[in-house]
């Protein structure tokens, strides 16, 4: 059996990460001999820290550690992190040692720059990545990326998609409500949750004077810097009755909300920074696990244009239309007898496309590929116009 390693740089401070390290390993566990390796950041004195924010010093990183944890490894599954000079001597003392292991670096984000380095106070550490991910090419073998990519600072990539482990999400039960639908936003609300544009909609919806034959009706569930102009703007357009906020939920409690809701909200404002690419948020993910059809202000990148059970909406400012709501929900009850249909359909489709099982099958495709050309990224890097090796497998 091929031995791996998973080697993050300190992911399990973050639950999020932490779950997807957890469910990326046990996948992979299913193939490979799999371990763990945390890069871990020491304590460092302000002079260090100082010091480490000059272009050619490096982030303080126990690599001597990591590369003691390794024996004989046949592929590095990694987590991407900022480039530096150590980073980069760490790949190439990992390619000295072991020259047949392969490197795959995952792209959880890109283009990542405005994200990671959009803040003034992340320009050293932007100076360092410029100067050092070019070099990256020399070591690494494959990118693992969301987007449709087929070379990203001249690295080949493995397109992959965002996954989630379908049967830890419990399905959705209840039934459809005749004259009404229950619409949910579940997040921590920030910008890019952009619900202003449906709240702005049902504003419109019912300043007709008259009840609309369909009610639809707003279950926003979170805590967030925007929850409070959200608040407002329900409250100065006088939508009480309509749109319910809840602080933030979990388990039991937020199943039974999902339960009683037609259709799952997932972002309207990644205009806002910029991103008008395919999205690939877990939130997305977890809907579909859930069985719930999705409404989004950008296009999801699992979806294609033609699927029954999503809608989307310009990737912009302008107001979400309830009327085309209202619309995707009558087709929705033409297409399926009843709610748990709707849902085992959706469910379907998620273990399909973004299980875990799904999204990592062209990575674990790659590393039972034969190596080309001797060993090492060079090697492998002379196979890159061959299709299978971009990921297509």
């Amino acid at each position: 059996m091929k031995k791996g390693y998973y080697i993050h740089f300190q992911g399990r401070q973050s639950i999020g990460v932490s779950k997807k390290i957890d469910m990326q390993m046990e996948e992979l566990g299913k193939f490979y001999e799999m371990q763990e390796i945390a890069v871990e950041t020491p304590v460092r004195s302000l002079a260090w820290r100082v010091l480490g924010l000059f272009p050619v010093a490096s982030i303080t990183r126990d690599y001597k550690a990591a590369l003691e944890q390794m024996d004989d490894p046949d592929f590095l599954y990694v987590r991407r992190t900022v480039a530096d000079r150590e980073y980069l001597h760490f790949w190439k003392q990992v390619k000295e040692r072991y020259p047949n292991c392969r490197i795959l670096i995952e792209l959880f984000t890109y283009p990542y720059d405005k994200d990671d380095f959009g803040k003034w106070n992340a320009w050293p550490f932007y100076l360092k990545e410029l100067l050092y991910r070019p070099r990256l090419k020399k070591y690494v073998d494959r990118f693992v990326t969301y987007t449709d990519d087929k070379e990203i600072f001249g690295i080949p990539t493995i397109r992959s998609a965002n996954g989630i482990n379908v049967d830890s999400v419990p399905q959705i039960a209840g039934a459809f409500q005749d004259g009404q639908i229950n619409m949910i936003g579940v997040a921590f609300m920030q910008r890019h949750h952009g619900y202003e544009r449906i709240i702005e909609g049902m504003r419109e919806y019912y300043d007709g004077g008259q009840t609309p034959e369909l009610k639809i009706r707003l279950r926003l569930v979170g805590d967030g810097p925007e929850k409070p102009m959200y608040q407002e703007l329900v409250e100065k357009y006088h939508l009480e009755e309509y749109v319910q906020f809840y602080p933030t939920m979990s388990g039991k409690e937020l199943d039974e909300l999902y339960d009683d809701s037609d259709l799952a909200l997932v972002s309207f404002g990644m205009y806002k920074a910029g991103f008008y690419g395919k999205l690939g948020a877990l939130k997305s993910r977890e809907c579909l696990a859930k069985g719930m059809p999705l409404i989004t202000g950008c296009e999801i990148d699992v979806l294609p244009e033609d699927y029954p059970f999503a809608k989307v909406f310009p990737n912009d400012g302008s107001t979400v239309n309830m009327e085309e709501i209202a619309a995707l929900y009558r087709r929705i009850r033409h297409i399926v007898a009843d709610k748990k249909e709707l849902a085992d359909r959706i469910r379907e489709y998620a273990k399909e496309h973004v299980s875990m099982a799904a999204v990592m099958k062209p990575v674990v495709t790659y590393i039972e590929m034969p190596q080309r050309n001797g060993t090492g990224a060079e090697g492998e890097n002379a196979a890159r116009n061959d299709g299978k090796t971009d990921g297509e497998g």
